[in-house]
């Protein structure tokens, strides 16, 4: 007689590996219509349910401070400055969690009812989902705008700087891009380690790239 151990090794051979990982996926990870009917990222589970302690007034008023406008987040502060949520990190981090909650809707084309649904899976209070669902809708139209006046722009590097890479890395450079995110409204810096015989190989296909450029232009 076979074992169970037998029955199953045999009835795992029966599938392709890609299937097989398919179905492991399906049973491991829930999928989100909010994400692209993809999983909800760590950083963002943790800072939602930190929102989730905060008085649903207090969420309103943040979501409709970051729908007004995206230059700062210094009234995140103010809104926040009383709760347990004070620290600079923890605005930030409350700041991030709602456009990236709203933008992964409306890129997900996510309606409000469906994003209540995702977030009360996840362990979001209900007021809480209603109000990110109350948000979601009228906040869609001026979204689509946007995308349809930068629609093959999703950030822009406004400069670059090169520098010796860090100590212990031979043969390579630091690499430092300036970016703002053109739908939030955000500066980063994002460096990027690159070897020297690969940066050289960047800098032949950039100048490639800016030539092609310079012909549309020119058409």
């Amino acid at each position: 007689m076979i074992d169970d151990s037998a029955k199953f090794q045999k009835k795992i051979s029966e599938y392709s590996t890609a299937a097989l990982r398919r179905a492991v996926s399906h049973l491991l990870f829930k999928r989100f219509k909010f994400c692209s009917e993809g999983d909800c990222p760590l950083w963002a589970l943790a800072a939602l349910h930190a929102l989730g302690s905060l008085p649903v007034s207090l969420l309103r008023s943040l979501i409709d401070q970051l729908m007004e406008t995206s230059e700062n987040d210094d009234g995140i502060i103010d809104i926040l400055k009383d709760t347990n949520l004070s620290s600079r990190d923890e605005c930030a981090r409350a700041a991030a969690v709602i456009r990236w909650t709203l933008q992964s809707a409306w890129r997900s084309r996510c309606d409000g009812a469906q994003l209540t649904r995702d977030l009360l899976v996840l362990g979001v209070p209900r007021s809480h989902a209603a109000a990110f669902a109350e948000a979601a809708d009228p906040g869609r139209a001026k979204y689509e705008q946007e995308v349809r006046e930068r629609p093959f722009m999703v950030n822009r590097v406004t400069d670059a700087s090169v520098s010796e890479a860090p100590d212990g890395v031979v043969n390579a450079l630091k690499l430092t891009l300036h970016v703002d995110d053109v739908f939030v409204g955000e500066q980063s810096d994002q460096d990027i380690i690159i070897d020297k015989n690969q940066a050289k190989v960047l800098l032949s296909e950039l100048k490639k790239a800016y030539k092609k450029m310079e012909e549309l232009e020119e058409e």
